[in-house]
C-alpha cells in the first residue's frame, strides 16, 4: 500500500514568514503570510510570548519578520519580540499604503493583513526606536510640556473669574496682565460679597500657585538631567542664536542623535521645516510647510528663530534676503537654518560662531 510523509515532523527550517500585527489594549489581530499567501490569522491576547509560542507550534523553524503601527503601546512589545528572535519594526500608520476602499472598510483583519502584505513586498520602513534611557528622558521633557498646558489652564480659570466679577488688580499693584506674585497676594486679600465666592477665589489662586510650583521643579529636574547625561551637547546647543535651556534640551530629548540623520532633508523633514512640494509635469507649486512634523519640537524652533533675529545681526541679515516677499516664509526658513547648525555644532563638538562661513570662504580662497 503507497505511503505519504505526512506523518512526518513539520519544520520550516529557514522559510521566511512575514507577520502582521493589530495591536489593541485587550487582544491582537495577528496575519501570517509566506511565499505570497496568507497561511493563517488568528485573534490573541496581547502578549509577545503568546504570538512567540503560537508561531513556533504553527511553523517550528521559520524565520519571523513582524511590524505593528506606532501607537499606545510604545516599543515594549517591540523589545520583546525582538529579545525572542522576531525581527520587528514598527511603521508610521500613514506610511503603510491603503487603497480608497481599505480607507472605507477599516477593520482589525484588513488592518493586519495590509500590514502582513507590504511587509512581505518590502514597502514598509519602520520608525527610528530610541533607547530605553532616552525614551524615559523624552518623558519628562513632555511631562514639562503638559505643566505648562496646566499653569495655562489654570491661569486662564482665574482672569476668567476675575473678569465674570469684574476684578480689577489696581496699577499700584502691578502695571501688566501677568498675574505675578504681588498680584496673586493682593487678590488672597480680597473679600468677596460671599464665603463661597471667597473660598472660590482662593482655591482658583492656590491650584495657579501649585502648578507653577511643579512646573520650576520640573523645569530644575530637566536642567539637571540634560547636565549629567547630555552635557557637551546641551553647552554646545546654548551657543547657538536663539536657543535657550528649553529648546535645547528638546531637541537633545526628542531626537536622541544627530548622527541617526544621513541627510540634512530628512533631518528638517523630521522637524516639519521642509517645503510641501506638489508638481505635475512642468508645475510646481510649494504649498508651504509640511504638516507632518514632530509637534514637540517644531513650535520652539518658529520660537527661536523670532528671538535670533532680534538678537544676532548674521540671523537678521540672512532673514532680510527673504522677508521682503513673505516674512512667514522667511523665519520658517530661519528657522531651518538655525536647526541645521544646532545638529552641525553638536555633529563637530564646537561652539556655534558668527563667522564661520567667511572663515571657511577666505579658507577655499587661500587653497584656490
Amino acid at each position: 500500500m503507497p505511503t505519504t510523509n505526512l506523518s512526518e515532523t513539520i519544520d520550516f527550517n529557514g522559510q521566511e514568514f512575514f507577520v502582521g500585527l493589530d495591536v489593541h489594549k485587550k487582544s491582537w489581530s495577528v496575519t501570517v503570510r509566506s511565499l505570497n499567501h496568507q497561511v493563517a490569522h488568528f485573534t490573541q491576547p496581547p502578549s509577545a510570548k503568546a504570538l512567540y509560542r503560537t508561531l513556533q507550534t504553527k511553523f517550528t523553524g521559520g524565520k519571523f519578520y513582524s511590524a505593528y503601527e506606532a501607537g499606545f503601546c510604545g516599543t515594549g512589545y517591540h523589545e520583546q519580540l525582538c529579545k525572542m528572535g522576531i525581527t520587528n519594526i514598527i511603521v508610521h500608520a500613514a506610511d503603510i499604503p491603503q487603497t480608497d476602499k481599505q480607507k472605507k472598510n477599516k477593520t482589525d483583519l484588513h488592518d493586519s493583513r495590509s500590514i502582513a502584505e507590504h511587509l512581505e513586498k518590502g514597502n514598509l520602513r519602520g520608525i527610528h526606536v530610541l533607547s530605553r534611557e532616552q525614551q524615559e528622558l523624552r518623558s519628562l521633557f513632555r511631562l514639562r510640556e503638559s505643566a505648562v498646558r496646566d499653569v495655562t489652564r489654570s491661569n486662564n480659570r482665574l482672569k476668567s473669574f476675575m473678569l465674570y466679577y469684574n476684578i480689577e488688580i489696581p496699577k499700584t499693584v502691578t502695571a501688566s496682565s501677568f498675574l505675578s506674585k504681588r498680584a496673586l497676594e493682593w487678590l488672597g486679600n480680597l473679600e468677596l460679597n460671599s464665603q463661597a465666592g471667597t473660598l472660590t477665589k482662593e482655591n482658583l489662586i492656590q491650584q495657579l500657585q501649585h502648578q507653577r510650583t511643579r512646573l520650576g521643579n520640573i523645569t530644575k529636574l530637566l536642567r539637571k538631567q540634560m547636565q549629567t547625561q547630555h552635557s557637551k551637547a546641551y553647552e554646545l546647543l546654548l551657543s547657538v542664536p536663539g536657543y535657550g535651556a528649553i529648546t535645547a534640551a528638546a531637541l537633545l530629548t526628542e531626537i536622541g542623535c544627530f548622527e541617526r540623520f544621513d541627510d540634512p532633508d530628512d533631518y528638517t523633514g523630521y522637524l516639519g521645516i521642509m517645503p510641501w512640494n506638489d508638481s505635475s509635469g512642468e508645475t510646481l507649486r510649494t504649498k508651504g510647510i509640511q504638516p507632518r512634523c514632530n509637534k514637540h519640537l517644531r513650535p520652539l524652533l518658529i520660537e527661536a528663530a523670532w528671538t535670533a533675529i532680534r538678537t544676532a545681526p548674521e540671523i537678521f541679515a540672512y532673514y532680510s534676503r527673504h522677508a521682503a516677499k513673505d516674512n512667514k516664509h522667511a523665519i520658517v526658513k530661519v528657522a531651518r537654518k538655525l536647526a541645521l547648525i544646532g545638529r552641525g555644532v553638536v555633529l563637530k563638538g564646537e561652539k556655534y560662531q558668527a563667522d564661520y562661513l567667511q572663515k571657511k570662504q577666505q579658507g577655499k580662497q587661500k587653497q584656490g
